[in-house]
């Protein structure tokens, strides 16, 4: 099985800056109570640099590429693409060790 957690990773505009903190939070919350998330799907205005999933990988025990991006669409069926060129869609068949091919985009 696989346990995969979504949380908000606010944009402050005034100090520019994306705050971790609330995301670090809700999954130390639940590793309190026993539930260790596989990966960590972080909604945002904002791209995420490496450091930023790394960093996120690090307070919350996961790996920095088990951190995936989704960022604000302008339309609902951006949406799979933009997990699919973040990796989520292979992260989930490493993680289940499926045999999963990959898909072209058409």
């Amino acid at each position: 099985s696989i346990l995969y957690v979504l949380t908000l990773v606010p944009y402050l505009r005034k100090g520019g800056e994306l705050k971790t903190k609330p995301t670090q939070h809700s999954v130390k919350e639940l590793r309190t109570i026993g539930i260790q998330p596989d990966i960590i799907v972080c909604r945002t205005e904002q791209e995420l640099s490496d450091d930023i999933k790394s960093k996120i990988g690090l307070f919350c025990n996961i790996e920095g590429k088990s951190v995936i991006q989704n960022l604000d669409a302008d339309h609902l069926y951006e949406v799979p693409l933009m997990l699919h060129n973040e990796g989520l869609d292979n992260l989930v068949c490493e993680k289940l060790h499926l045999g999963c091919k990959d898909i072209e985009n058409t």
